[in-house]
Parts: structure tokens; C-alpha cells; sequence
């Protein structure tokens, strides 16, 4: 009785701890089951992730394929329109300028003509002058106005004087005031190593609404200073009132630079008063531009070689 209640227990025991085993087994596969059911999902996802990665990769580079293609036509556009907008101001400067020099060209003609046509009115009525004026147009005629020449050099440098900020006080009012705009050009006639004298071709200047033309003229180097460094220009022209031109006055201007006249190819200068004025009736200073246009000479043998004194031909004592 006892060993079969004893093997029956045993049996019991079996059977419970087998079904137990079984319970664990079958739960273990489920969750095994389901762990890699986790992982499926997950590799799908994963796949889908890397899939549309890749597709976005695929449509950035054909993205930026089109932007540079896009660029690369704006830059060729703008760089098209630079070129023609490049060539359109080239034509219009080259118009421009060839319009200012043919225009400059007239108005130097115009200008050079009416200085000879004063000194052919002023020839025909010497009778009436005074005997200074008469003395400057029989020099200009029997070509010694200019005086004497220290070299065999023909030169052909131009000069320009431009009138930028003068100042004029009238002389016998000085609270009466205006200002003196215009230009005048000059040719080198003589020149040495620290010396230089000018011929005037031809200005035009307004002062106080009256414009002027000039008959003649010159210009000559002289020393400001004790240095003996010829850094200033004394000019003396013969005006002719534009509009009343039996009306003629003397215009005399001291200028001072700040090296001497003969190395200048462009500098301002200024104009010295009381010593600058028009005859009897204005004061002037002020500043203006000095200009060499033209430094090439051309040597004329003419067989003189004389000595001169550039001082000679023009009298700081002119009135």
C-alpha cells in the first residue's frame, strides 16, 4: 500500500513538473515568437528609412544639378548684359568725347579767330589808341612782341590756365564783390633750364555777367622768393568786352605754385592780390588749375643761338 501511494506521488510529481515545463516551454517560444516578429517590423522600417534616404539623396543631387545649371545661365545672362550694358557706355564716352573735342576744336577756332580779328580792329584805328597800346600792336606786327628767343628750339607744349575759385572786388568799392570765371591757353615760345615764357593763343573769361575775349598776350617766369626758384607766372593779356567791343582793358595776374612753373604738369595755384587785376576796375584773387597739355619738342635748326634774358619782353610794371 505505502510503495504505491509512494509511486503514485512520484508519478504525480512527474506529471506536474512536466506540465510546468511545458507551460515555461511554450511561453518562452511565445515571447521568442514575438521577439522576432519586433525585429521584422523593425528591419522593415529600417529598409523603408533607408530606401527613402536614398530617394531624397537621388533628388538633392538632381536638385542642386538643376540650381547650378541655373546659375551657370544667370551668370552667363549677366554676363552678356555687363558686355553689351560694357560696349553701350564705351560707344557713348567714345561718342561723347569725340563730340567734346569737336566741340572744344570749334570753340578754340572761334576763340583764336576772334583774337585775330581784335588785332585787326585794333590795326585799322591804331591812330585812335593810346601810344602804349599802339607800341604793343606795332611790336605784335613787326614780330618782336615776344622779344628774342635763347634757343633754336621749336616748341610745341601747350598750357592751360583754369579760373576755379577767383575773387573779384571792385577797386574803387571793394565791398562790391563778384567772381572771375573762364580759361586761358598758352604756347611755349622760349624756355631754358629754370625759365619759361608763354604766348597766349587765345581766353575767354567772365567777370561780374561781363564776358572778355583776348587780343594778345604773354606770360613769363619769375621768383616769389629769395630761393631764386622760378615758382610764379606773371601774365598780362589785352581784353576786349564781348559785347562792347570798342570798350578794351589790361588784365595782369601774378600766380604763385608750390613748385616751379617749368615741372608742373598739373597743379593748383594760387592767384596773388592786389597785384592781379583788370585795369581800373577789379582786384582778383583766388585759385586756379595749371595744366602742361602737350611735353614733346622739335628741335629747328635755324643756325641762332643767342643769349636773351627771359625777363626781357614783359614789365611786372605793366599797367
Amino acid at each position: 500500500m505505502k510503495t504505491n501511494f509512494v509511486l503514485v506521488s512520484i508519478l504525480m510529481t512527474i506529471l506536474i513538473g512536466g506540465t510546468f515545463g511545458l507551460f515555461l516551454i511554450d511561453d518562452a517560444f511565445a515571447q521568442n515568437l514575438y521577439v522576432s516578429s519586433d525585429d521584422s517590423e523593425a528591419y522593415k522600417k529600417q529598409k523603408e528609412l533607408e530606401q527613402k534616404k536614398a530617394e531624397l539623396e537621388i533628388h538633392r543631387k538632381n536638385l542642386e544639378a538643376k540650381q547650378l545649371k541655373k546659375l551657370k545661365e544667370y551668370e552667363e545672362k549677366l554676363k552678356e548684359i555687363k558686355e553689351k550694358s560694357q560696349k553701350k557706355i564705351e560707344k557713348n564716352i567714345t561718342d561723347d568725347q569725340e563730340n567734346f573735342s569737336q566741340k572744344s576744336k570749334q570753340l578754340e577756332e572761334k576763340l583764336i579767330k576772334k583774337s585775330e580779328e581784335i588785332q585787326k580792329k585794333l590795326m585799322t584805328k591804331s591812330d585812335k589808341l593810346d601810344s602804349r597800346t599802339k607800341n604793343i600792336l606795332d611790336k605784335i606786327n613787326n614780330g618782336t612782341y615776344m622779344g628774342e628767343k635763347t634757343t633754336a628750339f621749336t616748341y610745341v607744349e601747350t598750357y592751360e590756365l583754369v579760373f576755379d575759385f577767383v575773387n573779384a572786388s571792385m577797386i574803387n568799392d571793394k565791398s562790391q564783390t563778384s567772381s572771375m570765371t573762364g580759361k586761358m591757353n598758352f604756347t611755349t615760345y622760349d624756355k631754358s633750364k629754370s625759365n619759361l615764357k608763354l604766348e597766349l593763343d587765345e581766353c575767354e573769361i567772365t567777370v561780374d555777367e561781363i564776358t572778355y575775349n583776348c587780343g594778345f598776350g604773354k606770360a613769363r617766369t619769375v621768383s616769389s622768393g629769395e630761393s631764386g626758384a622760378k615758382d610764379s607766372l606773371v601774365i598780362v593779356a589785352f581784353l576786349e568786352n564781348d559785347v562792347l567791343e570798342e570798350v578794351h582793358t589790361t588784365l595782369k595776374i601774378f600766380l604763385n605754385a608750390d613748385i616751379p612753373i617749368n615741372k608742373i604738369e598739373q597743379s593748383r595755384v594760387s592767384i596773388i592780390g592786389p597785384q592781379s587785376k583788370i585795369s581800373d576796375s577789379w582786384f582778383l584773387n583766388g585759385t586756379a588749375t595749371l595744366s602742361k597739355i602737350i611735353s614733346t619738342s622739335e628741335k629747328t635748326i635755324t643756325g641762332n643761338n643767342s643769349t636773351i634774358i627771359l625777363e626781357d619782353g614783359i614789365s611786372t610794371s605793366d599797367k
